[in-house]
């Protein structure tokens, strides 16, 4: 079995996994879930990674959200990757941002993000319209606790080949999806080598970890 790299997304941490990883240890799938500092925007975030998966031989790599920035960036060049997967992600060319992405979509992020000094966060009445619709309360409660700021400002990535172009990915639509606009996600979709469509929010490492994990052991057993 191939080894499972779980990269958050913005503003969360590690601590989303866990329902993915314990499914995962349970059909023998080892997984490692690296904490992004998240402060000095994308390049600091994929280094990180890069030194996670270097030490990996075939390892999925599955980024989350903004996550597939940083995955597209850490994995590139790396004979180490086998698979790359997109969990209604950024997966973007090289001329793309994240808000150039976004801006081409009617969305309600920008109406529901706070600046606050260096800070940027998500106001609080809107976390769950925009991540958690269908997740159980204990989880949106838990994700409230440890909730980080994202930097109101950070340096951009420097010019690079995203790792997609040259390594196999999947990308999960989530349908219900209140922050990355579903058509958004199916534009970004068509680049993957393949593509699933789940009826879920932004977050099914809460509300439908099975749909995860059956896919991670699917692709850490191929091949």
């Amino acid at each position: 079995m191939k080894p499972i790299v779980l990269v958050h997304g913005a503003w969360h941490g590690p601590w989303c996994w866990p329902k993915v990883i314990e499914g995962l240890a349970a059909a023998g799938v080892t997984a490692v879930a690296p904490e992004l500092p998240l402060r000095d925007g994308p390049a600091a975030d994929a280094a990180v990674v890069r030194d996670v998966v270097a030490g990996l031989d075939g390892a999925v790599v599955l980024g989350h959200s903004y996550g597939g920035v940083v995955i597209s960036a850490a994995c590139a060049g790396l004979p180490a990757v086998s698979h790359l997967v997109y969990l209604c992600a950024f997966q973007l060319t090289e001329e793309e941002t994240t808000a150039t992405v976004l801006g081409a979509f009617p969305n309600r992020m920008a109406e529901c993000i706070r600046i606050d000094g260096a800070d940027r966060t998500v106001a609080d009445e809107h976390l769950v319209e925009l991540f958690y619709a269908d997740c159980p309360a204990e989880d949106v409660a838990r994700a409230r606790r440890f909730l980080r700021p994202m930097p109101a400002a950070a340096p951009p990535l420097a010019p690079y080949r995203p790792a997609w172009r040259d390594v196999p990915s999947t990308y999960l639509v989530c349908e219900r999806d209140g922050a990355i606009p579903p058509p958004a996600q199916r534009m970004m979709a068509a680049r993957a080598t393949a593509v699933r469509s789940w009826d879920t929010s932004h977050s099914p490492f809460f509300s439908r970890p099975e749909l995860v994990v059956d896919l991670l052991v699917e692709l850490a057993a191929a091949g």
